[in-house]
């Protein structure tokens, strides 16, 4: 997933690339398709035309009771009965004993499919917002089939950890895929500023917060641990990025900086606080009529009316 930038990190924040829904189909097909799953499932209110999508089989209420009658029927039969037999062979077909089943048998689709599903209006508008913003963001950077691999990659592992660890599998959103593109972009943005990857401050943090918030179950039933793997995976990924494209070289240049920084001998000093630009970088410092420093805090006030003009020394 690597991406030229400027040489000189300076520029960055001068390096502005067009957006324009028109190049990124692959973000536009992922709304398309959660958008059309939605109106075949009724917002997960009937499963069955979906049921292919979901990690495994979702076992409906209809089917319970269907398969409770049928398991009934063959408890009374006798054990070598090829009737029972054959009832039991169809259960563990459909109703497999473990998430992973239907896996194993070839069906691997159904580790990606879930980002698919959703469970009600708010639910899938909440999604393709930040869909759309995030995947007009980084699908013109990476180019297409990048971003797709990104997508795919967040939403294999988030939804293998929600299905392992999350104790179901009718689950399903995109905002497993939200979080990693969401911890891929804030990392960017933080060890590669070439890339011109950034979001609002405000937006970060109402992520996290979400994220916090639907740990509590305040919300409702939410896929808690596909939120927190896809985060800690697209992260990871933006991490292994930056890493590769130079983003060591911008850390070290921080660290190198600072270090400096407090090194350095200090250019201005109060005459009466003794406070310097180290101390205060935002400190402002004059000279009086007797050659000496003065924060504008203590510049004496005589000397500030008569020469309000005198020329400022900031701390940079």
């Amino acid at each position: 997933m690597n991406f030229s930038g400027p040489p000189n990190p300076r520029q960055a924040r001068y390096r502005q690339m067009p957006i324009h829904w028109s190049g990124c189909p692959v973000t536009i097909l992922l709304i398309i398709i959660s958008i059309s799953v939605a109106a075949l499932s009724r917002l997960g209110e009937n499963s069955n035309p979906v049921a292919s999508l979901f990690f495994a089989n979702p076992l409906t209420e209809e089917a319970r009771e269907r398969w409770q009658e049928r398991l009934t029927y063959a408890h009374n039969l006798p054990e070598s009965s090829p009737q029972a037999q054959e009832i039991y062979l169809e259960f563990d077909r459909e109703m497999p004993s473990t998430p992973y089943a239907q896996i194993a048998q070839g069906q691997v689709w159904r580790l990606a499919t879930p980002m698919f599903l959703h469970f009600g209006p708010l639910h899938l508008i909440f999604n393709m917002m930040w869909l759309w913003t995030l995947g007009l963001l980084l699908e013109t950077r990476l180019r297409h089939l990048r971003f797709g691999l990104l997508v795919a990659a967040i939403a294999v592992l988030s939804n293998l950890a929600e299905a392992t660890f999350g104790g179901s599998t009718n689950f399903g959103g995109m905002s497993g895929v939200v979080y990693g593109l969401f911890g891929y972009v804030v990392v960017q943005q933080r060890l590669l500023p070439a890339s011109g990857l950034s979001l609002d401050s405000r937006n970060t943090v109402f992520m996290l917060i979400w994220l916090v918030v639907c740990y509590t179950g305040s919300v409702g039933p939410i896929a808690n641990w596909a939120h927190t793997i896809g985060l800690l995976t697209g992260a990871a990924i933006g991490t292994a990025n930056a890493l590769l494209n130079g983003g060591g070289q911008t850390i070290r240049r921080r660290r190198e900086f600072r270090l400096a920084a407090t090194q350095a001998p200090s250019l201005h000093q109060c005459a009466v606080c003794s406070k310097t630009e180290q101390q205060d970088p935002d400190l402002e410092f004059r000279v009086h009529t007797d050659d000496k420093e003065y924060c504008i805090t203590h510049l004496p006030r005589n000397e500030e009316r008569r020469s309000p003009n005198l020329p400022t020394m900031g701390g940079q």
